[in-house]
């Protein structure tokens, strides 16, 4: 136990003195402060100072706090900025999945289409991109070893067929590494030896092999520096799990550890190592990070520096005032022994009671910590470490640390844009690069095209419009579009199909309408009309056969008179034809000329036509129903109608024999009509940019007859 304070007795004697010449004469003990309790009777007495105190004075003397100068050591500290401070994470992780977003393979064939994505999602080929422009960001230096794997014939097929089961038959075992490195101008490949597994290598343990001669050569080799550790664990394993894990490593690894080889040089043939903007002087590329080392050391001072001021909160000073020096009434010595005294022995915590005249003040002092903990003095370095990494702070959440208007925040957001563009185009050539090797590998001529998502940075809003403005005049696809919006392309034609079938089945259900498409529904109600308006301009009722069949009046007047002769006319007749009246020689047929009657003759004769050859057609292909003809068959049949539409006229009643008589008389007018037929095919394509449906190849069929029938 601590031992007890000795209680002192003040001296007696007078506690104040009054007057001028207690004034002069007036001296303070040698006791004139308390710390703890504790009166201290000394002070610092020698006071020094520094000159010339600068930047290098400091590392000199504060190693720690010195800024990196060699590449192990610039690397591991951007990788500790980014471990410890959160606002730096967040800006590369930001930067990163914008520059990685919506990774996609497209290729023109889709069985290697789906080959290709199952391969990347199988390697998971995105979160490989992803790491590797984030180690690009933070590191400068990206590092990948490629891990070969051979790839039997099922499960060739299995991965183009876009399934997974065969997969578990991929061996890597079989795949062997050279012991010499035999130098070549092009990569060989073995065939079906695809990659298969990336690993990223920290630049601290990988070194240049060459030195200065090498580096005057431009040679690439690298050597990676093995651990005393792991060199002991691979000479001498302990366990059979290690034995197993050792069959795994590297072969050169092994070899170097066995040799007591400290530095193990890389097959670069498997190795693929890139730099974020390093010159060619340089062996490895220096990290944006390191530019603000700096002034995150100096915002991790200030935190330290508050984390010292909150513990010298508690540090409060008390000040006792004796006496009344405006009325010339000042304590003695005895007055300030017995405060002293009893301070001393009532230093623990509680209430204490103390008696004395008005002669004595206190004044209690705190720390200003309202002024020491003040977020104000954080805003001038966040923006110096944001301005430094180049981010608007209107992505991280900052106000007004830099931006003063909307103008240089855009300018600052094109200069990310651009850095993203150049760390994805980055990613791009290794992908590329390991694209070709599982081409050549399969024996497939060309690789996907590399695509990636539309960047959240820009205006999504105006690029999608311009993506269907883009598709409403022909110069891009469907298939683009959809991956746009993100639909699957196939999925959706599946549907439109499914789709289709319900219109052909029903008509005016599910119609589209709109400034691109005319709804089929709408251009059959106006040839109606047409038609109608056709009839009352020719004298015939609205609900009349058009044209009329031979012998048919269409209850007009006019036919037999049963009643004989022709009556004479005694002037009391209506005008016109007289009324029971009796022909006497035939008619003449009226042949119909506007398109819109022709058109709906022609759909009568076409379903003639179906009603004779459809059966037969089916029956000769041993087929139950018009769906199941393939698209050859279809288009056959399509084009023997058509011939035998283009024989046939107005007034016609289709028969087979009919047929072969007109077949066996004419034939300019197939020809005309098909030529007609394509031509209009052709410039429906391409005012629709589509294909026509079987409903509207009819219409043109019909069309083509009507246009060519005045020709013959």
């Amino acid at each position: 136990m601590a031992e007890k304070t000795k209680e002192t007795t003040p001296k007696k004697g007078h506690l104040y003195a009054k007057g001028v010449k207690s004034i002069t004469d007036h001296v303070l003990p040698e006791v004139c402060h308390m710390n703890g309790g504790v009166p201290q009777r000394t002070i610092a007495k020698d006071i020094s100072t520094r000159t010339g105190y600068n930047r290098y004075n400091l590392d000199a003397q504060r190693s720690d706090d010195k800024l990196p100068t060699e590449h192990a050591e610039i690397i591991l500290a951007c990788q500790a900025v980014y471990r410890k401070v959160g606002m730096v994470r967040n800006i590369i992780d930001l930067m990163t999945d914008f520059a990685a977003e919506g990774l996609e393979l497209q290729h023109t064939q889709k069985t290697q289409e789906r080959f290709f994505r199952e391969w990347a999602r199988r390697v998971n080929l995105a979160g490989r991109a992803h790491d590797f422009m984030k180690l690009l960001m933070r590191d400068a230096n990206v590092i990948v070893r490629r891990k070969n794997a051979f790839i039997t014939q099922p499960a060739m097929k299995e991965m183009s067929r876009g399934g997974v089961s065969g997969l578990d038959i991929i061996d890597e075992t079989k795949v062997s590494d050279p012991v010499e490195k035999i130098k070549t101008t092009k990569k060989q490949t073995k065939k079906r030896e695809i990659p298969w597994r990336y690993t990223f290598l920290s630049p601290v343990v990988i070194e240049k092999i060459g030195g200065e001669v090498g580096r005057f050569f431009g040679s690439d080799a690298l050597g990676m520096r093995i651990p005393m550790s792991l060199r002991n664990a691979i000479k001498r394993p302990k366990t059979d799990a290690e034995k197993e894990f050792i069959k795994k490593l590297p072969p050169e690894v092994i070899r170097s550890a066995k040799k007591s080889g400290t530095l193990v040089g890389l097959d670069m043939d498997k190795i693929y190592v890139d730099y974020y903007k390093k010159d060619d002087w340089e062996d490895w590329g220096t990290p944006f990070l390191y530019g603000v080392l700096e002034d995150v050391m100096f915002k991790e001072k200030m935190r330290l520096a508050d984390m010292a001021a909150l513990d010298g909160v508690i540090n409060v000073i008390r000040l006792w005032k004796l006496g009344k020096s405006d009325q010339q009434i000042l304590p003695t010595s005895a007055a300030v022994d017995k405060l002293i005294g009893i301070l001393q022995n009532n230093t623990g915590g509680g209430v204490m009671d103390l008696v004395w005249d008005d002669m004595i003040d206190l004044k209690v002092e705190y720390p200003p910590v309202d002024k020491i903990l003040g977020a104000e003095k954080y805003v001038g370095v966040n923006g110096d470490i944001v301005r430094g990494i180049g981010i608007p702070e209107s992505l991280v959440g900052g106000a007004g640390l830099g931006t003063g208007n909307s103008q240089s925040a855009f300018v600052q957001l094109k200069t990310l844009v651009e850095r993203l563009e150049y760390v994805r185009n980055a990613a791009i050539r290794w992908i590329d690069g390991e694209l070709r090797l599982v081409a050549d590998a399969m024996g497939f001529k060309r690789i996907p095209t590399i695509n990636f998502g539309i960047m959240s940075l820009r205006d999504e809003a105006a690029e999608k419009q311009l993506m269907i403005q883009l598709l409403d005049r022909g110069i891009i696809s469907s298939e683009k579009a959809s991956e746009t919006f993100g639909t699957n392309y196939m999925i959706e034609l599946e549907r439109l199909k499914s789709e289709q079938g319900v219109r052909d089945a029903n008509p005016g259900v599910l119609e589209k309408s709109g400034p691109y498409n005319r709804p089929f529904s709408v251009m059959e109600k106006q040839n109606k009309l047409s038609i109608e308006l056709e009839k009352v301009k020719q004298g015939f009722r609205r609900d009349s056969t058009y044209p009329p069949k031979s012998g048919d009046d269409g209850n007009n007047g006019g036919g037999d008179n049963p009643s004989g002769d022709q009556p004479s006319d005694e002037g009391n007749n209506p005008p016109g034809r007289p009324p029971s009246t009796k022909d006497t020689k035939p008619r003449n047929e009226r042949t119909p000329t506007t398109q819109s009657v022709l058109h709906i003759i022609a759909e009568g004769l076409l379903d003639n036509v179906d009603q004779l050859f459809d059966t037969s057609y089916l029956k000769q292909n041993n087929v139950k129903n018009m769906r199941s003809l393939t698209k050859t068959q279809r288009s056959e049949l399509e084009g023997v109608k058509r011939g035998i539409l283009s024989v046939l006229r107005p007034n016609d009643v289709v028969t087979k024999q009919l047929i072969t008589e007109r077949l066996d008389t004419t034939s300019n007018s197939s020809r005309r009509m098909e030529a007609c037929f394509v031509e209009l095919v052709v410039a429906f394509t391409s005012s629709t940019q589509k294909e026509p449906t079987v409903k509207e190849r009819r219409m043109l069929v019909t069309h083509a007859w009507a246009t060519v029938l005045p020709i013959v």
